[in-house]
C-alpha cells in the first residue's frame, strides 16, 4: 500500500491532481491539517487512486484525525495497518511532475 501525500488543500483524495504517491511515510509534525493517508489502491486503476471504501476503517481514522487536530491516529485493524499523517501547515501548491515518485519530497 502506498502513502498519498496531499499537495493541494482541496481534501479531494479521489482527484489525482491533489496528491502524490509515496513509497514511505512522509516526515511531519502533529498539527490540525491532514497531510497524508496510507491506503490500498483501487484495483487495476491506472491513476492508482486510493480505495477509500476498500481500505477497512480508513475514513474513521481520517475523520478522527481532522476532529482531534493533533496526533497520528492509527490502527492495527485487520487485515492492514492504517495511518494518517497530520501537519502544522496546509497542503499548498502543485507538483504535477511528481505524481508517482517520492524524489521531490
Amino acid at each position: 500500500m502506498p502513502w498519498y501525500k496531499f499537495i493541494n488543500n482541496d481534501l479531494d483524495i479521489c482527484d489525482s491532481d491533489n496528491y502524490i504517491i509515496l513509497d514511505k511515510a512522509p516526515e511531519t509534525s502533529d498539527g490540525p491539517y491532514l497531510h497524508a493517508i496510507f491506503a490500498d489502491e483501487i484495483p487495476d486503476d491506472p491513476q492508482r487512486r486510493p480505495d477509500l471504501e476498500g481500505t477497512p476503517g480508513l475514513l474513521i481514522y481520517i475523520i478522527r484525525a481532522l476532529a482531534k487536530g493533533k496526533g497520528q491516529p492509527y490502527s492495527i485493524f485487520p487485515p492492514v495497518p492504517l495511518e494518517v499523517r497530520m501537519s502544522t501547515e496546509k497542503a499548498t501548491g502543485s507538483v504535477p511532475d511528481a505524481k508517482y515518485t517520492s524524489e521531490n519530497i
